[in-house]
């Protein structure tokens, strides 16, 4: 009878070192053991304590059955769960090779910068984080992929998604990219209670955007004067007015106050228009609790809508504040132009964080800002937020297909300076399911708010009908604008007074004039080509047409 011979121990890591395509030299200084000490016992000319073999186990991501099992040369253990969490990471101006990269996030994922007797404590059937994919990108620039076992996350918590992740971010420069949650995971998330729909319903306008106008200045008026402005704007054609995110509870405008005299605004301007209107107070503050008070005392006022800063008070309390509003019948608005900015996690992945969070409503940028590659990183700022499918797409912010199994869309809300001139092509752009923020052409409009208001809605509401009759907005937009000017005073005057194109938010509009100082410095000799500037004297008479 013939004897099958059992492989040995350095022929069963020769086989997994080689299926896993990576160097003795690097599983060596994985398993802290010399490349001598590596060497011999690949050669079976020694043979290797108890704990060497759990570190060259560990080292190879494997467990200890198979180093012993006779066919393990051609198996390899996975290293991730059934339903693992994706992170795209990204590593810029950096001397990495993919290879150090893939060990530097590894290390940091794991936790396993140093090798401590604790690791001999841990089950190496345990999955551990690790790096599916690893690739040069640019100069200097590399992508990782890691893959943490979905057995390390809680169900429902932005918090925990946040915290994995982050953990392979710890010393290491990357910038994390994008996330993949598995599909089990992702019916943990509760997502928009209201949503698109819920907002039309609510405010029964369909089949064209909702126009909002952001209460301006920011601070200075009393509270009755601020009910004043936002109840001017709500009758000019106005759907939403809101309080900037500074406008939480200050000295001269606190929030009790404020609530009441926006809410008798809202009321009156609903009474006088035969329409829905509302006002979204702003309920940021220190706690949660204190959130919670204001959007009850928003709820016996009956205003529908509440906003808060979301970069301001976090994650963990966004999601309390969410949950709370969705039990009270209140859409919430996630406002602020810091709610998608951040050095640490793109826009594209916290517009999705966000809508898994539960805001009815994102702030978002201009898709009309910037070049093309500007504009389609907006839309997938867009896409994120109402997309029932995710596919991958680098250009969009995209890294990684996710599908979101029937979450509840959110409603992006576009800022940015908009003017009654920027509506065809946003309206081209972006489509009929957002809200276009435009408080700037509104509060500025030399005849008051109330015309600004009615401008902007006029502008909208003959786009919307020459889009609906097969109207090509985008080069048909300037006429169809011109030609309802001529029935509307107010926006005649708009167009006459905001530039075409020109934005209104985040440009400077008024400079002070230049003085000797600032032109030339002072103690300098200007040449003698030059003609210095200077202030004309007070004494000077002035040229005459005779001169």
């Amino acid at each position: 009878m013939q004897s099958v011979s059992t492989p040995s121990l350095g022929h069963i890591l020769k086989g997994l070192i080689n299926s896993q395509n990576i160097s003795a030299a690097e599983v060596a200084r994985r398993a802290d053991l010399s490349v001598a000490s590596l060497s011999r016992i690949l050669n079976d000319q020694t043979n290797p304590s108890f704990e060497s073999v759990t570190r060259l186990a560990r080292a190879l991501g494997v467990s200890l059955d198979t180093l012993t099992s006779p066919d393990a040369a051609s198996q390899t253990q996975p290293t991730a769960s059934t339903y693992p969490l994706q992170a795209i990471y990204t590593l810029e101006n950096t001397d990495h090779t993919p290879e150090t990269a893939t060990h530097l996030l590894t290390q940091a994922a794991q936790g396993s910068w140093v090798n401590s007797w604790t690791h001999a404590l841990v089950s190496p059937n345990i999955a551990q984080p690790a790096v599916a994919k690893a690739e040069q990108v640019g100069t200097r620039r590399l992508q990782l992929t890691l893959e943490f076992p979905h057995e390390l996350l809680e169900r429902g918590s932005l918090v925990s998604l946040l915290s994995v992740a982050g953990s392979a971010l710890t010393g290491t420069g990357a910038k994390l990219l994008d996330l993949r949650i598995p599909e089990p995971l992702l019916r943990t998330f509760n997502g928009p209670a209201f949503g698109p729909r819920g907002l039309r319903d609510t405010f029964n306008k369909h089949g064209r955007p909702l126009l909002a106008c952001t209460i301006r200045p920011m601070y200075g008026l009393s509270p009755k004067m601020y009910g004043r402005a936002a109840y001017e704007a709500l009758i000019g054609g106005v759907d939403i007015t809101a309080d900037p995110t500074l406008m939480h509870s200050i000295p001269s405008n606190p929030w009790r106050e404020r609530f009441r005299f926006v809410a008798e605004a809202a009321a009156a301007a609903t009474r006088e228009t035969n329409e829905f209107k509302c006002h979204a107070v702003n309920i940021t503050a220190g706690t949660v609790e204190d959130m919670q008070e204001r959007a009850l005392w928003a709820r016996d006022l009956e205003l529908a809508m509440v906003m808060v800063d979301s970069a301001a008070i976090g994650w963990s309390a966004l999601q309390s504040i969410t949950a709370f509003c969705a039990k009270n019948e209140l859409l919430i608005c996630a406002m602020g132009g810091r709610s998608l900015a951040g050095d640490t996690l793109s826009e594209q992945l916290q517009a999705k964080l966000l809508r898994f969070a539960g805001a009815d409503v994102v702030s978002t940028g201009s898709p009309l800002r910037g070049n093309v590659s500007n504009r389609r990183y907006v839309t997938g700022v867009l896409n994120a937020l109402r997309d029932e499918h995710l596919p991958q797409a680098a250009d969009m912010g995209h890294y990684v297909e996710q599908p979101l199994a029937g979450l509840t869309a959110a409603l992006p809300a576009v800022g940015g300076g908009h003017n009654p001139w920027h509506f065809a092509r946003l309206l081209d752009a972006v489509g009929s399911d957002t809200l276009i923020q435009c408080g700037g052409a509104i509060m500025g409009h030399p005849g008051g708010s109330l015309a600004g208001a009615n401008a902007c809605r006029t502008a909208l509401e003959s786009l919307v009908q020459a889009q609906n009759e097969g109207q090509n907005l985008n080069v048909e937009g300037r006429h169809i604008l011109q030609k309802a000017a001529r029935y509307s005073p107010e926006l005649k005057t708009a167009l006459e007074t905001f530039n075409e194109g020109s934005f209104l938010f985040g440009v400077v509009t008024s400079l002070p004039k230049p003085t000797e100082g600032s032109v030339i410095p002072h103690g300098t000799n200007p040449s003698p080509t030059i003609t210095p500037f200077r202030r004309p004297d007070a004494s000077t008479p002035e040229p005459t047409n005779e001169d």
